[in-house]
């Protein structure tokens, strides 16, 4: 199976998908005219060399190779950069009309409803815009307003934000994840009475025949609680947006996540029923290749009903493959077709290659085929219904190793239930799929509505009554935990090795998986001894919450201060996803009446009203929320005789600090200046105006600043003991 001269396309792949991600990360633009103009020099000279090497068999093979690499990492940077989703530099912080289709369903948020805009037109007061973007549109409703379908053409009146991140060391990349979807601003619609006017929808526009239509016309005839809805337009239409957090959350801790998005194993139950369903073309033309170009047909109306999402594409592009080598009678390798239909996939679309879905889904398909045979030859049974228990067993287990790697890079947890929970919900779940396939036809004739509606609707309350029970089981998940791109990457290659050597027995795949594991178990003591010999301090925000930490090898003291519990909510978040608990021993204190903090590494002292001084082993400044008196600026960083200074490394504002709170002197010239983002716009910009050197973490994202461990402390609690009386 692993041998490179029955799966030829991994001579293509990988250097094409090593250009792809280089084209999507590294090169900015390539001029398209340059590029023909290259690639054309390559096909030549390969062609050159090759004519070459007939004549003089052996000769110049290398260099032939090394072109060909080259041709083919070309071609995928070249594809990659030039189809990448560039942000279309519109109008924002100003009012705008927009005109657009609405891709799915609203569904509640925080202050109203989100929704997902495929965006046509932008108007301003001079300008009108045609552009083909995507959009995070978010409305406030109110009680006697219509609500946008999915599918509907829409037109509101309002204002654009860009999307922005956080800027916070460990936070996820939302502005690139949106981005990889062309979405690149958030919408807030207007609520004044011109905008009343001209929020509505737009009569005979759009295509008629839209997924998200079609969608709405078949979730229509469902009728059941909201969670039992949302299942089925989940598992059936491949439409989560109208999940719960609680379900989602559920199905997550339980495990069975795979199951609400559409992905292989529901494209495969589709087909299964519909080779039954469509048996009676094979006795009218006493032949196959109609019913299976007609079940070919099918998958793949049900790829565009669903979106085109990768997984569903990945499935119905190995069912269209080995269809056609059954039709022309050859056969074809697993390996093989899984690699080429993620060629074509990632040649169509390339950025489907940095797509999370499209990782997982080609990680599990690989691993079942890669470790399930070698997992079936260790457990051998002679009873069906034990053997079928076991095969579907290994199947989940196999796919689950297989990408535990991911879903711990992606979502810091894993399941441990998940191999009870695909036992018994995957069964349900092929039911419920053969219940819906079957149901479609006779829905459409207006037939026996109401009882798939019951049978459907009962099969999803079971699921989500099952999910919800292994959810709540002791120690469902393993949370917290952290794997960064370096280890991801050593945990896969020593995963693919692995399977190499168990399946070859040779000696050179072993070679490379134990020198492999040596050098990442040397490059990572080397990390974790610089972690533990350095020290940090960062300076954040969310939301009208900010946070500073200070971090002593693996101690680590965050003092935060916020607006709402909503601000907590993303703090907390932040320390969940960026600070395990596994790797750091930290500890949280908020700023309150307390007016001395003694943390692990560090301390807190209030020197006055909305002012406070913090200490650390390499780090020293001022937080500054409110006006503080100039006399206690030389009691404070001065000597008992204020004859001796030390110089602070930071003064944090935070909120709308009064400027003469800001210390002008001398002593405080060099400190670095920083505006924790929860400050309003006005009051940032006449602090630049005043200032130059300015860090505001909102725009350039967190204030960091790292060191080495050094005995001497600029500010111990004993210090900040000291200080106290002095500043009153």
């Amino acid at each position: 199976m692993f041998d490179l001269r029955r799966v030829p396309v991994l001579r293509v792949l990988l250097p094409f998908f090593g250009g792809v991600v280089c084209g999507s990360l590294v090169f900015t633009s390539i001029r398209i005219g340059g590029l023909i103009l290259f690639l054309l020099f390559l096909w030549g000279l390969a062609m050159l060399l090759f004519a070459w090497q007939n004549r003089r068999s052996g000769s110049g093979q290398w260099l032939f190779s090394m072109i060909l690499f080259l041709l083919y990492y070309m071609n995928g940077a070249g594809v990659a950069s030039l189809t990448r989703h560039v942000d279309p530099d519109l109008p924002v912080n100003q009012c705008v009309l927009i005109r657009g289709e609405l891709c799915g369903e609203p569904y509640p948020a925080t202050h109203g409803y989100s929704f997902d805009m495929h965006m046509h037109m932008l108007s301003t007061n001079d300008s009108i815009y045609r552009i083909n973007t995507h959009l995070k549109g978010h409305i406030s409703m109110p009680a006697d307003s219509v609500m946008p379908v999915a599918g509907e053409i829409w037109q509101f009146y309002g204002k654009l934000i860009p999307i922005r991140n956080n800027g916070n060391p460990g936070a996820p990349d939302f502005r690139s994840i949106m981005g990889r979807k062309d979405c690149w601003y958030h919408f807030y619609p207007s609520t004044d009475p011109y905008a009343s006017d001209v929020n509505r929808r737009v009569e005979g526009e759009g295509r008629k025949m839209t997924p998200a239509l079609i969608r709405r016309a078949v979730s229509g005839q469902w009728h059941g609680e909201t969670e039992e809805v949302a299942l089925l337009k989940a598992v059936c239409l491949g439409d989560r947006s109208t999940l719960t957090g609680e379900l989602r959350q559920a199905y997550a801790s339980a495990g069975g996540m795979h199951l609400l998005a559409v992905s292989g194993l529901h494209v495969g139950l589709i087909w299964w029923v519909l080779q039954y369903m469509t048996g009676w073309i094979s006795m009218i033309f006493k032949d196959e290749k109609q019913r299976t170009a007609m079940v070919v047909c099918m998958l793949w109306f049900y790829a565009f009903l669903t979106g085109f999402s990768s997984s569903v594409c990945r499935s119905v592009t190995m069912f269209t493959l080995f269809s056609a080598s059954r039709m022309m009678g050859q056969g074809i390798n697993p390996l093989n077709g899984i690699l080429v239909s993620a060629f074509f996939l990632v040649l169509i679309e390339p950025i489907r290659l940095m797509d999370v879905g499209f990782q997982l889904s080609y990680a599990a398909i690989l691993g079942i085929v890669m470790l399930y045979p070698l997992l079936r030859k260790l457990v051998r049974t002679k009873n069906r219904v034990l053997r079928w228990v076991l095969e579907a067993t290994l199947v989940s287990l196999a796919a689950q190793l297989s990408t535990a790697p991911l879903v711990v890079y992606y979502f810091h947890q894993f399941p441990l239930y998940s191999l009870l929970t695909s036992l018994v919900a995957i069964p349900m779940l092929s039911v419920l799929i053969a219940i819906f396939v079957i149901s479609v036809p006779f829905i459409a004739a207006g037939v026996l509505e109401e009882v798939f509606n019951f049978l459907l609707v009962k099969l999803a309350l079971l699921m989500n009554g099952f999910m919800e029970y292994i959810s709540s089981l002791p120690a469902a998940v393993l949370e917290d935990l952290q794997l960064g791109g370096f280890a991801l990457f050593f945990c896969l290659l020593l995963l693919l090795l692995l399977m190499i050597f168990l399946h070859g027995r040779q000696r050179l795949p072993c070679y490379l998986f134990l020198f492999c594991l040596s050098c990442f178990l040397v490059a990572s003591s080397l990390l974790d001894l610089m972690q533990r010999s350095s020290t940090e301090l960062l300076i954040t925000h969310f939301r009208g919450a900010s946070m500073v930490i200070v971090r002593d090898g693996a101690w680590v003291d965050q003092y935060c201060w916020y607006r709402d519990s909503t601000s907590m909510e993303y703090m907390k978040q932040y320390r969940e996803t960026a600070w395990s608990r596994k790797v750091f021993k930290k500890q949280l204190y908020e700023l309150g009446d307390q007016e001395l903090i003694s943390g692990k590494v560090s301390g807190m002292l209030q020197i006055g009203d909305g002012a406070w001084m913090l200490g650390g082993q390499d780090f020293g400044g001022l937080v500054l929320t409110g006006d503080l008196r100039s006399y206690s600026w030389e009691a404070v960083y001065g000597d008992s005789a204020c004859v001796q200074h030390k110089q602070p490394d930071f003064i944090l504002l935070s909120g709308e600090a009064p400027l003469r709170a800001l210390p002008d002197n001398k002593l405080m010239q060099d400190a670095e200046l920083v505006i924790d983002g929860s400050n309003r716009n006005w009051y940032i910009e006449r602090i630049i105006l005043e200032r130059d050197c300015i860090h505001i973490t909102e725009r350039s994202g967190a204030f960091v600043k790292r060191g080495e461990k050094t005995r001497a402390s600029m500010l111990s609690i004993e210090q900040l003991s000291v200080i106290l009386p002095c500043c009153f």
